[in-house]
């Protein structure tokens, strides 16, 4: 920054807010530029907005997913009349042209079409029959399965509201949109119209709704004859000048590896003392700042303190509202605006503020400019895992501009929507009414462990007390762990295209596509599609073009493969393959885990099964039974996959047998299951099997329905998948299929190399010591107890606390402390993006052996070096399997050749049964694990699970009393019980922070209920 840009900044920083404000007005009236007015010609069509035309091209990478869908929720306490809503919502539509608008393309490029009769898409259910506990359970499900459903930008209504009765007096409307037609400011103005229109025709008057002086449509011609002036290229050379030399990446503090496509997401909630919260206003005051910079700034040393990093970039969001005309359009009317923060070393409070404030500053100008422009000014490298510029983002709300109404006969107020997804990798929100101060962090699930997150939340409670109080006092640098050194090999890091010189037979046809998206006359096949012309839309473009050459591809296919001769490959191969198959069904690999337990040494595979049995709650009627378990395997028909031995090695392929069977009342479950499990038959995909037991004449006896499978086609998270269908099935809800199941993923991944891993898991079989337990019993059977620890509260995961508790307790009996453990295996893998991990049935659990290293310190110690250990583990284990079962000779018999573990310790978190998912239709009735169990685990002494119910860490020891007597077993669970018990305390107790953390979603709307019921009363 010069000198004269520094002394204008220390001079803007001394502005109130109220100065700021009338200046930034002024600025925004001296602003050259064509004026915004209604679009002359045709009403019809009009472009995208620029940043819309950004979520856009970010949907045409990831279709068919909620990635960017916005979810916003209304309660409605009192009368409610679905009839009227639906008409005001219908002429909230009418209003905006955008509402009745579907995005169509025309040779590669994108439009807004308006449709005349398009209104809004308004559906009911009723979510109201059982207890209390399971009517919200469905009130709970009934909204993340509208966040769920994906938008089809082209022909979808693109306003959503589904109304949930919850009881007489009480309906959840939940809206959804995509977010390229809207953003949290636009819904606040829908909601305005939405409930106004409401009242108005409830009481039969005309609404009060302010006039539109131009739609969206006239807004985004504007915008983009604006940014093509000479004011755009001004714009772009200071964002160009701002970010030169900024961090391409920042080091969050990661769980796992941040390059995956994996954005599942969840929110954990906090509230702020209302002490702090009033004397960190005060320090906003004091330092003439906004809060939202103030927020910022608090965010910025959180990050500093876990990174360590001095140059640091946060996102905050920016409305692009500064034209009169547009303060009342719904619409995506947003950008993304990087703050720059620079540091001092040993930065205090007060100086982080400081240097947030001249960040903050330096851009103000300049936040209206579409985060498109942005990227296209810095020409960062593209990725498909990696968002561009920015991976973390602090939101901060003023709860004035959420929606609190009265309407005739009912109480209106915002409440939370949980849409499951998080698009950065994590972001802070923070929402302010009145004297309250609470928030949130949203994270992505496959980048940080929930301990990491709520060790972040009360960490920032703590930032934000010390930036109100001690401003002066210098913040602590946290010691980061050093990244693994292990490459994914799932995800392996981008890098930079390499030269593609090599002949393509057949680029021709690629080549001329790609001349042409890019208007160029010549091209070679080691041209980076980014660095020779094209933007995001000429990938758009040019995949357009590509399909009409006949192609199969996608937008992703593009960015993953940049260089000429790579994507001509690949395209190529897939033409030629499509063009081989002759429409049967396909042999192809196992997965891993599949392979592995054919290799176990079982007599016979197709005994290795687990049967649940599900008591109904009401009585069932057969034939819906069966139509519903029909469409459980159509949706997932990875249950009836065929395995074959073929000369090249064990083939599978997805088949049509299953079994169902209504079995006389009073039938034995366990007999039934006999008889199930003796019918599958793994060649002809016989694997899945329901029978129905009724319960007879007696009413008091409840019909049961028994499901087995194979573990060949299941494995733990499947059952949940599968009971929750059932029951939507049955209620007569239609099903999502899989998008692609296990025979699609385990063919991908065995096209990957796991050799780069190798070392890795080697260097942890070796680390496997022999096991002294003393002199045994001569006793046969399985010894088998349970230990629990009263968790006093203590929220979120405790999966390293329970490892280096069970890890201190063997360490007297080994030298190094290896165990087997089970990882989800549901890795993401980037080139098979329509494999959806929350629909996926089969067998993707993955066991690994996890090395333990202890310090011969204290349990928190431990816990430190514990911790590092299972953030390390590269690809959630996944590879280790692959490992074994590869293809390479040398790399099989070299781990053939290696100790494996003779205990096993898995971390099953929260508990909870398969019946759980139903929705209250069925309550767990039993369950029978595999008969071969016992032989398949003759290697295992002991066997320790760990999981959490009704606030306890339960500990289940299982044993080999033929390896271990029972007194040393429960002796080494006494030893963990009590050093788990001491890492709780030393967690800290819950007053340790300046208000209340890990809040709960049903906490947070009454508090948002409460808050609406202080308004009211206010107005």
């Amino acid at each position: 920054m010069t000198s004269d840009r520094a002394a204008a900044a220390a001079r803007l920083a001394k502005l109130d807010p109220a100065q700021r404000a009338a200046l930034a007005a002024r600025l925004v009236a001296a602003r050259s530029g064509p004026p915004l007015r209604t679009r002359p010609g045709p009403r019809k069509r009009f472009p995208l907005g620029m940043d819309q035309e950004r979520l856009w091209i970010l949907d045409e990478l990831d279709p068919g997913t909620t990635t960017y869908t916005l979810g916003f929720g209304l309660r409605f306490h009192g009368a409610f009349d679905l009839d009227v809503f639906t008409r005001a919502a219908h002429a909230v539509a009418r209003r905006h042209e955008l509402l009745r608008s579907g995005v169509e393309t025309e040779d590669g490029k994108p439009y807004l079409l308006v449709h005349p009769d398009r209104g809004a898409d308004v559906t009911f259910a009723d979510v109201s029959d059982g207890r209390a506990d399971e009517v919200e359970e469905r009130r709970a499900a009934f909204v993340a399965e509208q966040v769920r459903r994906p938008f089809d930008l082209r022909h979808d209504p693109v306003l959503r509201l589904a109304v949930g009765r919850v009881a007489d007096g009480d309906h959840q409307v939940v809206q959804t949109m995509p977010h390229s037609f809207t953003d949290q400011w636009s819904y606040v103005r829908l909601n305005h119209e939405l409930i106004e229109h409401y009242r108005a025709y409830l009481e039969g008057v005309e609404p009060q709704v302010p006039v539109l002086p131009v739609q969206f449509g006239d807004y985004a011609q504007w915008q983009r004859d604006y940014f093509a002036s000479p004011k755009g290229e001004e714009h772009r050379a200071f964002w160009r000048t701002y970010l030169a030399g900024a961090p391409t990446r920042l080091p969050l503090p990661y769980d796992a590896t941040p390059d995956t496509s994996d954005h599942a997401g969840e929110q954990y909630n906090f509230i702020l003392d209302e002490d702090v919260a009033a004397a960190f206003t005060a320090r906003a005051g004091e330092a003439r700042t906004t809060m939202a910079t103030a927020m910022t700034a608090a965010y910025v040393a959180l990050l500093h303190e876990e990174t360590g990093a001095r140059d640091i970039v946060v996102g905050v969001p920016s409305v692009t509202r500064g034209e009169d005309a547009v303060q009342d359009l719904i619409g995506f009317l947003l950008t993304n605006v990087p703050i720059r923060v620079r540091l001092p070393e040993h930065p205090t409070p007060a100086q982080v503020l400081a240097a947030t404030v001249e960040g903050a500053v330096a851009v103000a100008d300049h936040r209206e400019v579409p985060f498109g422009e942005i990227v296209k000014a810095v020409a960062p490298n593209r990725s498909v895992t990696q968002y561009p510029l920015l991976q973390t983002m602090l939101v901060q709300l003023n709860l004035g501009d959420s929606v609190l109404f009265k309407v005739p006969g009912a109480d209106v107020y915002a409440n939370a929507v949980p849409e499951g997804i998080s698009s950065m990798d994590m972001t802070v929100a923070w929402w302010q009414v009145n004297g309250l101060m609470y928030g949130r962090i949203e994270y992505r699930t496959a980048l940080f462990l929930p301990s990491t997150i709520e060790r972040l939340a009360r960490r920032l409670l703590q930032l934000v007390e010390l930036f109100a109080k001690s401003p002066d006092t210098p913040l602590r640098t946290r010691t980061v762990p050093p990244a693994s050194p292990v490459v994914s090999v799932l995800a392996p890091p981008v890098a930079p295209a390499e030269p593609d010189t090599g002949p393509v037979e057949g680029i021709e046809r690629v080549e001329r596509a790609w001349r042409e998206a890019l208007g160029v006359s010549e091209a070679v096949p080691g041209d980076v599609f980014f660095e020779v012309g094209g933007t995001s839309l000429l990938a758009v473009r040019l995949t357009h073009l590509l399909k009409a050459e006949g192609f199969t591809l996608t937008l992703r296919d593009v960015f993953s493969n940049p260089t000429l001769g790579g994507l001509a490959r690949v395209v190529l191969a897939r033409d030629r393959q499509g063009a081989a198959e002759d429409g049967e069904a396909p042999l192809g690999p196992l997965g891993p885990e599949q392979e592995l337990l054919y290799d176990s040494g079982l007599e016979r595979v197709e005994d290795f099964a687990h049967t649940f049995v599900l008591r109904s709650n009401e009585t069932l009627d057969a034939g819906r039974l069966e139509a519903a378990a029909k469409a459980v395997v159509a949706a997932h028909p990875g249950l009836s996959t065929e395995f074959r031995t073929c000369p090249e090695g064990r083939r599978a392929r997805v088949g049509d047998r299953w079994s169902w069977r209504v079995e006389a009342p009073g039938s034995e479950p366990r007999d039934v299951a006999a008889v199930q499990r003796a019918a599958f038959d793994a060649e002809s995909g016989a694997l899945f099997a329901v029978s129905l037991i009724p319960g007879g004449t007696d009413e008091t006896v409840a019909d049961l329905v028994v499901i087995s499978a194979n573990h060949l086609v299941i494995d733990g998270m499947s059952w949940g998948i599968i009971v929750a269908d059932l029951t939507r099935a049955y209620r007569g809800q239609v099903l999502i299929p899989e998008p692609a199941g296990q025979l699609e993923y385990a063919a991908v991944l065995r096209t990957l190399d796991p050799s780069p891993q190798a070392d890795f898991w080697a260097a942890r079989l070796a680390a496997v010591r022999p096991v002294n337990w003393g002199t045994p019993e001569l006793a046969e059977g399985i010894g088998q107890f349970e230990v629990a620890v009263p968790l006093a509260g203590r929220p979120g995961s405790l999966e390293a606390e329970a490892f280096t508790a069970v890890a201190r307790a063997l360490r007297p009996h080994t030298e190094e402390v290896v165990v087997s453990t089970m990882g989800l295996g549901r890795e993401p893998l980037p080139t098979l993006r329509n494999w959806d991990p929350t629909r996926a049935v089969g067998y993707y659990a993955c066991p690994y052996p996890l090395h333990l290293p202890l310090t011969g310190g204290t349990p928190h110690e431990d816990l430190a070096a514990v911790g590092t250990a299972l953030r390390h583990t590269p690809d959630g284990g996944k590879t280790y399997g692959l490992l074994r079962s590869c293809a390479d000779t040398a790399l099989r018999a070299r781990f053939a050749g290696l100790s494996t573990p003779r205990i096993v310790v898995n971390y099953l978190g929260a508990l909870a049964e398969p019946a759980e998912a139903s929705e209250g239709l069925f309550t767990g009735a039993g369950e029978f694990a595999a008969e071969e169990h016992r032989p398949a685990g003759r290697d295992v002494d002991v066997d320790v699970a760990v999981g959490i119910q009704a606030g306890e860490a339960v500990f289940r020891w299982l044993y080999d009393p033929a390896r271990v007597t029972e007194s040393t077993v429960r002796e080494m669970a006494a030893r963990a019980a009590a050093d788990l018990t001491e890492l709780l305390a030393a967690h800290g107790e819950p007053d340790d922070v300046p208000g209340t953390v890990g809040v709960s979603e049903e906490q947070m709307n009454q508090l948002f209920a409460e808050l609406s019921d202080v308004r009211l009363e206010q107005q």
